[in-house]
């Protein structure tokens, strides 16, 4: 009788720690399964992130151009500016 007494409190003691066995198994599992997740949603942040780059560099290539561009208008701005301001000195001289 001692016996099954012990075998029954043993087999309790197996119960509960297997019982504690599958709860930590299953909050594994549930990390494992939310750390997917996150790696899943850092790609699509990251190639998010990658065509923003993108995007700003083709911008300031343009940017560069433009202010090539700018840069010649503003010099025959200039110029022209000058050259009227030369001749009307010289028409106000005659």
């Amino acid at each position: 009788m001692d016996v099954d007494v012990r075998f029954d409190r043993l087999e309790a003691k197996i119960d509960k720690l297997t019982d504690s066995v599958n709860l930590s198994m299953i909050k594994l599992v549930e990390h494992g399964t939310k750390i997917d997740g996150l790696g899943d949603h850092n790609i699509v942040q990251d190639n998010r992130l990658n065509r923003h780059s993108s995007t700003i560099d083709e911008h300031a290539i343009k940017l560069a151009m433009n202010t090539k561009t700018s840069s010649a208008n503003e010099w025959f701005v200039r110029i022209l500016i000058a050259a009227l301001v030369s001749a009307a000195a010289f028409m106000l001289r005659s």
